[in-house]
């Protein structure tokens, strides 16, 4: 009867801690937080870091296609990178929107998923069956994750077109009115 209890006991811990992990990102959304030392780049005064107003960390990564896509030849475009993977039930539920998004805004602003460690075959598949046609690109060893601090999925980083961090929301975007303030701040003020 005593062994019950404590087998009943640790099973319920463990289903709260599970609940409480994989609802955090929406209860509790946080911005990362920043490196303790930001890199300085050639340019004066330009730090590359994780805070908005730092130059994005560069990184190259392939796409789904097996496209080559190195985020600083992006400059001169708003960016939206979008951190998630196929078994994220959050980033499952935003992404109908940022096709929506990616539909309405696809000429002002480029969004890239950035599908943390799975296979091509396994996001492609996804991808087809629903619907997804902004670009995907694929962070197979989560690099690209870590480099920018990623903790809990989904994350986007909102990059302006200087290259910048104009944003960063950590958990998801829930509808397209919640993605558009983190859009316009990403293209600029007046679109």
């Amino acid at each position: 009867m005593r062994l019950q209890r404590l087998v009943t006991w640790g099973i319920l811990a463990l289903a709260a801690g599970l609940a409480g992990y994989l609802l955090m990102p929406v209860l509790a959304p946080s911005t990362p937080s920043s490196p303790t030392t930001p890199l300085r780049s050639a340019q004066a005064d330009t730090v590359t870091g994780l805070a908005v107003g730092d130059r994005a960390p560069d990184f190259t990564l392939t796409d789904v296609h097996g496209r080559r896509v190195t985020l600083a030849a992006l400059r001169g475009h708003a960016v939206w990178l979008n951190f998630w993977a196929t078994w994220c039930p959050w980033c499952r539920t935003e992404m109908p929107d940022m096709e929506q998004v990616h539909r309405r805004y696809g000429d002002k602003i480029l969004i890239y998923g950035v599908d943390v460690q799975e296979s091509a075959p396994t996001v492609s598949r996804y991808l087809s069956q629903h619907g997804i046609t902004y670009d995907v690109l694929l962070d197979r060893t989560g690099a690209v994750a870590t480099l920018y601090d990623v903790n809990a999925l989904p994350e986007s980083v909102f990059i302006a077109p200087d290259g910048r961090i104009a944003a960063v929301h950590t958990g998801a975007l829930l509808s397209v009115a919640a993605m558009l303030p983190y859009v316009r701040d990403a293209i600029g003020a007046n679109h």
